[in-house]
């Protein structure tokens, strides 16, 4: 419901992206809830066929390395993977505990121009049992270094051991105060074959319901996005081939759409919103999951690309929710 996501829905073109997936590639230890070729059913791609594919493909936008830790690879690899089709601009998946002032030259040359970087909490609690090895000021030295230099993605996550609802904005509020304005957001799945599936099995580790999943997440997307930011993704995408290896969590197929449609739902009820003017683009976020007895009146608009609240729009009433939340 940002801006970025109603442009989509109103049929703009979008980046046209080449992925390469690198699962746990430079990664130096293995995060409690991790293993990623369970999860994205990917393995270790062939670096010189990843060459000849991209030499063949007309209109790539983006070359974009997903999965591991980029710049926790050998020097030699991770400028080889940069030295691909180097007219073409590169995105990049990392951790904050491997960017330094080296690093940050290499992808620059690189022509590297956002950095997905994978902070997924603030809280020190909450990344020591996550196993993330590393601290919150570890992330605020990551995020000065590469700040100016790249678009910055954060991710964060939900529910991850030792976590709650106020750590969970708390982090969405002081990346917002670092400069950060673009996210992606979604709730653990525990999954099998990681340490995380050993501690549910224990009763160590209790995941968060689907339900205070979507709860958390819509107040983190309202923070951000009525902050100026925006998420561009919601939820975790797992592969069809790859659901059998959900062990528990708050999975959904259409999660960004439940936090969506329950950001609606907050916004009428908390501002006592009587009349909702919207596109049929966005009749699913307006009249489903949830929404289907709202007190409202409606009114379909046939032009405008957008959501209006008693006459005002969506980005205004995000700016007012934010302020009490």
């Amino acid at each position: 419901m940002n801006q970025v996501e109603l442009k989509e829905k109103a049929g703009e073109r979008k980046p046209k992206i080449f992925p390469v997936f690198l699962p746990n590639l430079g990664c130096k230890t293995r995060c409690v809830y991790c293993n990623q070729v369970i999860m994205t059913g990917e393995t270790i791609p062939n670096i010189d066929k990843i060459a000849e594919e991209v030499a063949s493909v007309t209109q790539i936008d983006e070359i974009a390395y997903y999965g591991g830790t980029f710049t926790g690879l050998k020097l030699e690899l991770m400028e080889k993977l940069l030295s691909i089709r180097p007219d073409i601009p590169k995105r990049v998946s990392t951790r904050p505990d491997v960017i330094d002032e080296n690093i940050v030259e290499i992808l620059k040359r690189g022509n590297v121009k956002t950095i997905e970087l994978g902070i997924e909490s603030i809280d020190d609690e909450v990344l020591f049992h996550s196993k993330r090895n590393y601290s919150s000021r570890d992330i605020f030295k990551a995020i000065s270094l590469l700040k100016g230099n790249f678009e910055i993605v954060a991710h964060l996550m939900t529910g991850l051991p030792k976590d709650s609802r106020e750590k969970d904005l708390e982090s969405v509020r002081l990346l917002i105060n670092e400069g950060i304005r673009t996210f992606r957001i979604h709730p653990t799945i525990v999954f099998r074959n990681t340490e995380l599936e050993g501690l549910f099995e224990k009763g160590l580790y209790k995941p968060q319901t689907l339900e205070e999943a979507t709860s958390v997440v819509a107040e983190m997307v309202i923070i951000a996005e009525g902050k100026d930011g925006k998420v561009i993704r919601i939820g975790y995408h797992i592969p069809q081939s790859q659901l059998k290896f959900v062990v528990a969590g708050p999975y959904h197929p259409s999660f960004g759409d439940l936090v969506r449609s329950r950001i609606i739902r907050m916004i009428v009820e908390r501002f006592e919103v009587k009349h909702i003017a919207y596109s049929r683009r966005f009749t699913s976020w307006i009249k489903a999951y949830g929404n289907e007895n709202l007190q409202v009146k409606f009114l379909e608009l046939a032009e405008e690309e957008n959501i209006f609240f008693d006459g005002i729009p969506l980005s205004e009433m995000l700016k007012k929710y934010s302020a009490v939340i």
